[in-house]
């Protein structure tokens, strides 16, 4: 009762209550920072200045790829013309001049610890008398994400016989600055005012992304197929006016339903009961024609599309068949639910068809990025943008040199312990499109002092997921 009686009664131990004014102060007092990247969109062709992601590096004739240790070609991700860096706090770090290339390994994927400290994953290249050019990239380069998870990201590319992509589409990409306040509380803000230091940090934190990325966008998304009851058949639905607008939009559909054909469908029918373990088909010898015809029409279609280029126009003719193809496969379905020639499932890929697709073209130049569907123009806004219908978490990367990086699963609290500070922060990107791990993030970090001495051969790389 005396502990309570001085404590209450006497206002020199009251604790300490923090104003708006005051949490604000100390928030804006975190604040680091950064040179940031946002997208163009839409694109303008053609891509000019040495400051982009993806494709192949700008380089001088000098200019040597890099491999790892074992001899295998490092994959191009981003480079930055430190030229064109805008002035900030921590602008005296970097080059005044020169090209920065930021490479990757993808052993970094498959958890190997000690790639991440192989040399060479960043390359300074400094002005020449030759006249600098595009890259060739290395006979031996390996796809993007490797050779084991290429067919995760590339599924239509599975079972088509095709080759994975071995470089990224480039993307144009301004900088500006940035400024990243801490998230969490500082000790200085009484514990009971930590939700309001969260809000406020919420609010400025935005009003910043905003000040650089613009105000969000409206979220846009195409709309996804109808469906009717199982008793019904559904049919086959365009998801755009004017699919398919390029071969790339029927080669895509045709390897997505190839692979389900062989791993959804031939496992049902070796199995000879449905997802619901009741005997399925009736027929399964005729089924299993039909799916064999369907693959065989696939590959057909596939090799049709390469032959007349991927992202030039289908011609109305063809168009006009390739609805009739569908057509056929859902009127012969043994039922709605279970076969992969139905409308339903038809549908599913379709959309996810349009979208693949719509991202390739946007990227492959002025021509064909004049036949992404009109009805895909406000999801791909909305995917390259950082900031969406009025809240901050984003379907577009941030992107950013120095300042505070992105927090997943330990790597800026160890870099700050060990010394080291941000050089590029490179997150997951539907745009781009890139995966880092789970919806994570790939960072590089560098030393103060290899900082300093231009030591960009030194720089160590992670990549963490969720």
């Amino acid at each position: 009762m005396s502990f309570l009686k001085n404590s209450l009664g006497n206002p020199s131990r009251y604790r300490k209550v923090a104003s708006d004014e005051d949490i604000r102060a100390l928030l804006h007092g975190t604040a680091e920072e950064s040179v940031a990247f946002k997208h163009q969109f839409p694109p303008r062709f053609p891509i000019a200045g040495r400051t982009y992601f993806g494709g192949l590096p700008t380089v001088p004739a000098d200019f040597r790829w890099p491999r790892a240790p074992g001899g295998t070609p490092f994959t191009f991700m981003a480079q930055v013309d430190c030229s064109e860096l805008p002035d900030f706090r921590l602008r005296k770090f970097l080059p005044d001049s020169g090209v920065l290339h930021f490479f990757v390994n993808w052993d970094l994927f498959n958890g190997l610890l000690e790639a991440q400290c192989w040399p060479n994953q960043v390359i300074l290249s400094r002005g020449a008398a030759e006249p600098w050019g595009e890259a060739a990239p290395p006979a031996d380069l390996p796809p993007c994400y490797g050779a084991g998870n290429a067919g995760y990201h590339f599924p239509w590319l599975r079972y088509s016989l095709g080759t994975y992509p071995r470089t990224f589409a480039k993307k144009a990409v301004t900088m500006g600055l940035l400024r990243n306040f801490t998230e969490e509380c500082p000790p200085e803000v009484d514990d009971a005012w930590t939700s309001r230091y969260q809000e406020l940090w919420e609010h400025e934190q935005t009003a910043e992304l905003a000040r650089f990325y613009g105000d969000p966008v409206i979220a846009a998304q195409l709309p996804q197929p109808t469906s009717e009851s199982p008793v019904r058949r559904t049919a086959v639905q365009r998801p755009t006016a004017t699919f398919p607008a390029a071969w790339i939009d029927i080669e895509i559909f045709c390897g997505l339903l190839i692979k389900w054909l062989i791993e959804t469908g031939a496992r049902q029918l070796d199995r000879g009961k449905n997802a619901g373990g009741i005997p399925w088909p009736p027929d399964a010898a005729s089924v299993r024609t039909a799916y064999d015809d369907a693959t065989t029409r696939s590959h057909a279609w596939i090799g049709q599309a390469r032959s007349a280029g991927l992202i030039n126009a289908v011609p109305e003719a063809d168009r006009t068949a390739f609805w009739s193809w569908l057509e056929d496969m859902n009127a012969a379905t043994v039922d709605e639910i279970s076969d992969i020639r139905a409308g339903q499932r038809l549908n599913e890929l379709l959309w996810e068809a349009v979208r693949a697709s719509a991202h390739i073209l946007l990227s492959a130049g002025e021509a064909a990025s004049s036949m992404v569907p009109a009805e895909m123009m406000g999801e791909l806004q909305m995917e390259h943008s950082v900031l969406v219908a009025g809240r901050w978490p984003r379907p577009s990367g941030r992107h950013q040199m120095r300042g505070a990086g992105r927090d997943v699963q330990g790597a800026p609290r160890e870099a700050l312990a060990a010394g080291d500070v941000l050089l590029l922060q490179l997150d997951s990107d539907w745009s781009m499109p890139w995966m880092m791990g789970d919806v994570g993030v790939l960072q590089y970090w560098i030393s103060v002092g290899d900082l300093r001495a231009g030591r960009f051969d030194r720089v160590r790389v992670t990549l963490e997921g969720h």
